[in-house]
């Protein structure tokens, strides 16, 4: 099961505007989120947050 909601909080704390997240189609069991105004799959936004957490252990 994916947490949705967790995923969304984290998105958000990197500073990033989700708008809009829902199940596309209902029995498909895939979620379209809309981050920073562009639509993104499940796999989008897990990319989203592993290039953040990427620069976030880069040196200074």
């Amino acid at each position: 099961m994916v947490d949705i909601d967790l995923i969304v909080k984290q998105l958000r704390e990197n500073g990033h505007t989700v708008e809009d997240v829902h199940v596309v189609p209902p029995d498909a069991g895939e979620y379209a989120f809309t981050v920073d105004g562009e639509a993104v799959n499940l796999e989008g936004a897990r990319l989203i947050l592993e290039r953040d957490a990427a620069r976030s252990q880069r040196p200074a």
